[in-house]
């Protein structure tokens, strides 16, 4: 590979990536791979960039003809992954890069890797230890919400997925820091409403089954075990549907629940022929991937109320009571023409929503060549 015969190296923006590795157990699987290699192609219509990209092992998926892969022994765990690696500074000493792209702003020593005191890190978290959702992993020991602060007031810019986090974390950032520090946090954090691949998005329903889908990771922090013991009060109202979580690792509890694991492609086809799709509130308050899965598919979302969840789909569906929900499920499971009507309006929020990340990609080509 050599990457000069198509692009000039010297003239080439060279970008540190500082990454967040959560699922080293299949790394091509993992968020953070999918979110650069989006941002790489998409930056290629705006000029010339250079990866350096810092893994814990190898991607297929980033062997690109401008990233180079820098292979360092840290975990993948999402905890332990906010540790600060080994070796970092050594491998520092032998790169060159112009602006750094943190995904990680957990690792205050961000500041300590600028080649000059102009040199702009730019970052984009993609979780925050906020108080409503620490707790629910024991493997914390204590709160790393402070850190992650201050690794955010050394970039010029922090990239965030919805309006409602932002409000939330500079809420919880008044328990350590003075106005000063909240109003400098207020301009750093930018929000980034998560766009959709236009060219996925299908022109039309397609014909259901009774199914409705879970289709995030079957953890605490996702909402699951409150919306599996909603299954099982609805099953006592009607039994003539099934459910799939095809993130449910084991045997299912229950043999109306389908945890069937499938391929990306099938994956997509499979939530065409689900009636509808559930979506727990979090305790992050984050953008819904799944979500926007279920909607460019052709398959309505109900949301549990959440503000930024109406950032997803403003005219939705959205239930605060079990009774709400359990109507909403009784109509789409027994009204064609309802169901058609809704899983064409969630085609078209779908479609709205495939602008977002063309309109934050100018936004990043700006912070990353300014």
């Amino acid at each position: 590979m050599i990457f000069w015969d198509s692009i000039d190296y010297k003239k080439a923006r060279k970008v540190l990536v500082i990454p967040n590795i959560t699922n080293s157990g299949n790394i091509e699987k993992d968020s953070f791979v999918d979110v650069i290699y989006n941002h790489i192609k998409a930056l290629e219509e705006h000029g010339e960039f250079y990866w350096n990209i810092i893994l814990p092992q190898a991607v297929k998926k980033l062997n690109l003809i401008n990233v180079k892969q820098h292979i360092l022994p840290f975990s993948g765990d999402m905890i332990k992954m906010r540790t600060y690696p080994p070796d970092m500074n050594r491998l520092l000493e032998t790169l060159e890069y112009d602006v750094i792209y943190s995904h990680l702003p957990d690792w205050p020593q961000v500041g300590r890797y600028k080649n000059n005191f102009e040199t702009k890190i730019i970052g984009y978290c993609h979780w925050w230890e906020m108080k409503s959702c620490n707790s629910e992993d024991r493997k914390n020991k204590w709160r790393w919400m402070p850190v992650e602060l201050l690794g955010v007031s050394q970039m010029d810019t922090c990239f965030l997925n919805t309006q409602e986090q932002k409000d939330r974390v500079l809420e919880e950032a008044k328990l350590w820091f003075n106005d000063l520090f909240i109003q400098k946090l207020n301009s750093i954090l930018v929000v980034w409403n998560l766009g959709i691949d236009n060219t996925k998005i299908i022109e039309e329903p397609k014909s259901k089954e009774k199914i409705i889908v879970f289709n995030h990771r079957a953890a605490a922090y996702k909402g699951y075990p409150s919306f599996i013991k909603l299954m099982e009060e609805y099953r006592e109202r009607r039994q003539d549907f099934k459910v799939w979580v095809p993130q449910l690792d084991g045997k299912p509890e229950f043999s109306w629940v389908d945890n069937t694991k499938v391929a990306k492609h099938d994956y997509y086809k499979r939530l065409q022929e689900c009636m509808v799709g559930i979506q727990m509130r979090q305790t992050n308050y984050g953008w819904s991937v799944a979500a926007t899965d279920c909607m460019m598919n052709g398959t309505p979302m109900i949301f549990q109320e959440s503000d930024c969840y109406k950032e997803i789909d403003p005219n939705g569906l959205f239930f605060k009571y079990k009774k709400d929900l359990f109507d909403m499920l009784d109509k789409i499971l027994d009204d064609d023409n309802h169901r058609l009507e809704i899983s064409n309006k969630a085609i078209e929020r779908a479609k709205e929503l495939s602008l977002n990340d063309s309109k934050m990609i100018k936004v990043l080509n700006e912070k990353l060549i300014g």
